[in-house]
């Protein structure tokens, strides 16, 4: 049969009943506009039917969940528009590129606080971490995520009443004299509020938000979803592993419990240092939801204004800081992983009237084994007098095989400076470098993180936060040193008995000793160009600036 003859017999043949019963399986009709609007208000019920047992069951947690995810995707997809439309074809060079430049750094800012504020828990943890980043980020950036380091959020008196009666089977007006229902700071996962306990003792009473444990897996899922989203676009950018490992550590900041058991221990590992304090835990007032400690008259480490009107010496301020932070990283291993400048108080001594460091928020805290401490502690003091060889055996015992990017990260400096070795501030050109370093050789970095002991990410959180802090009080101290000493302590703590003071003595000696003969060498090079330079026989400055100088 041709194709022809095979149409025609196709064009009149007429099914029989059986027949177009089968097939009427399998070609329907054009549904009517009734069934359509039946089928509309079908699945419209089932939706708010779905929405009304959320709101009975969950009280609207998978509701308010999915509206966080598309809150986020939103922010991520408008920022990447507005800088991609913005600065179309627009060169660096040109007039007015910085400004506009600076407004897009400043509406995506923006745009990030509010995302921030709005979703609450963990994307202010994560917002509080972008904000420590002040010597890469722009400072549009740094100024604006700030306010997430002490911003209340809006929650209404009747949760905290609520919770207090849930957990304590008493109103907050119950178990203290007095409870102050407006919040004085807000910490990513909780709020402060000041009150009075029935003996009378101020306290601050620090709130967890109340749908925060329900809403912490799926707020999970949905930042390691947008991180995987993220690191398909941009290979190397995927910090979704860090977030994996530590999943469980973070878990443990919604214990308030463990959280004064941690507070407790640091107080006992800062007992040596007069100048360091730890608020005192009230257990009475405090379970896993609710932490209850003295209250503490001071301002914040990164109130500059405060700070001058009470003449506190900055350096000796910081110095304070990095010896504290030292022993804990070098000798304790027990790590402080969230110091920014809203978990640091300065106050008076009231014993002293000295000014006193006073760290708060104990929640997140990392250990470190006596190996990883004391390799680290090696690799700090060859970090500092310039040992390459020191550098590389040491970070290959922590299973980095770059030393360089290695200390990089740990310093969040360059490894080598150029200029004059006296100032501990970063010029234009060290942040112009550590930028690159971020932006072009990311892969490396990411190598070197992943490959590292897993808990040296809080001690790069610290390092990096009170770094942070230095630099907005003008670097007054060298950092690296400073901790460098603590290092040495640290190691020679290590040892027992007579072996132990020599070994540490020694080790002591011999640092200050490569300090002063760098020290010394500095000023005999810098005094013979000044005698050439006035005798007329200055070398050229073209190969000067390619000298480095040790800092």
């Amino acid at each position: 049969m041709n194709f022809q003859a095979f149409f025609r017999l196709h064009h009149h043949w007429k099914p029989c009943g059986n027949v177009r019963r089968k097939l009427a399986t399998f070609v329907r009709p054009k549904p009517s506009w009734t069934k359509i609007g039946l089928l509309s208000v079908t699945t419209g019920g089932l939706g708010i039917g779905a929405v009304a047992y959320d709101r009975i069951v969950n009280d609207f947690e998978n509701v308010d969940s999915a509206i966080r995810f598309l809150r986020s995707s939103k922010i991520g997809i408008s920022i990447s528009l507005d800088y991609s439309w913005t600065l179309w074809g627009k060169h660096e060079s040109e007039k007015d590129y910085q400004e506009i430049l600076s407004q897009v750094h400043q509406r995506s800012a923006d745009k990030i606080l509010e995302g921030c504020l709005a979703n609450g828990g963990l994307y202010i943890k994560l917002g509080q971490g972008v904000a420590a980043l002040n010597h890469i980020l722009p400072k549009e950036y740094i100024q604006t995520l700030r306010q997430l380091e002490d911003k209340c959020l809006v929650r209404k008196p009747d949760e905290v009443r609520k919770l207090f009666e849930n957990d304590f089977n008493k109103s907050p007006e119950q178990m203290f004299r007095h409870f102050d229902y407006e919040p004085i700071a807000a910490a990513s996962l909780a709020q402060v509020f000041r009150g009075t306990t029935q003996e009378g003792q101020k306290v601050a009473i620090k709130v967890q938000y109340a749908d925060l444990r329900k809403r912490f897996n799926g707020d999970l899922r949905t930042i390691l979803f947008l991180q995987d989203l993220v690191a398909i676009m941009h290979k190397n950018y995927n910090f979704g592993w860090i977030i994996r490992d530590l999943q469980n550590t973070l878990r443990e900041e919604l214990d308030f419990e463990h959280e004064g058991r941690n507070s407790e221990r640091c107080a006992k590992d800062m007992k040596q240092f007069k100048n360091v304090y730890v608020p005192k835990v009230l257990w009475d007032y405090t379970n896993k939801r609710v932490l209850t400690t003295e209250f503490i008259d001071g301002c914040k480490i990164s109130d500059l204004d405060e700070l001058r009107r009470q003449k506190v010496n900055l350096t000796q301020l910081d110095s304070q800081l990095f010896r504290a932070f030292a022993k804990q990283i070098f000798k304790t291993g027990f790590v402080h992983a969230d110091p920014h400048p809203g978990n640091i108080f300065v106050r008076r001594d009231p014993s002293t009237n000295q000014p006193q460091l006073v760290l708060l928020d104990h929640g997140l805290y990392g250990n470190l084994s006596i190996e990883v401490r004391q390799n680290l502690a090696h690799f700090w003091e060859a970090i500092v007098l310039k040992d390459y060889a020191g550098m590389q055996k040491y970070s290959q015992a922590l299973n980095v095989e770059d030393y360089k990017t290695f200390a990089e990260i740990l310093l969040q400096r360059p490894l080598e400076l150029k200029g004059s070795r006296l100032s501990t501030r970063l010029s234009d050109a060290d942040l112009a470098y550590m930028t690159k370093q971020a932006k072009e050789h990311f892969d490396k970095v990411m190598t070197t993180l992943r490959s590292m002991p897993r808990n040296i990410i809080f001690v790069i959180r610290n390092l990096n936060t009170i770094r942070s802090i230095a630099r907005d009080h003008g670097d007054p101290v060298d950092r690296p040193k400073v901790m460098a000493r603590g290092a040495i302590a640290a190691l020679g703590s290590a040892h027992q008995g007579v072996r132990r003071f020599f070994y540490g003595t020694f080790r002591r000696i011999n640092f200050e000793y490569q300090l002063w003969k760098a020290s010394f060498q500095f000023w005999f090079v810098s005094t013979y160009l000044k005698l050439l330079t006035r005798l007329g026989r200055a070398p050229d400055t073209s190969q000067l600036l390619n000298v480095h100088v040790e800092v």
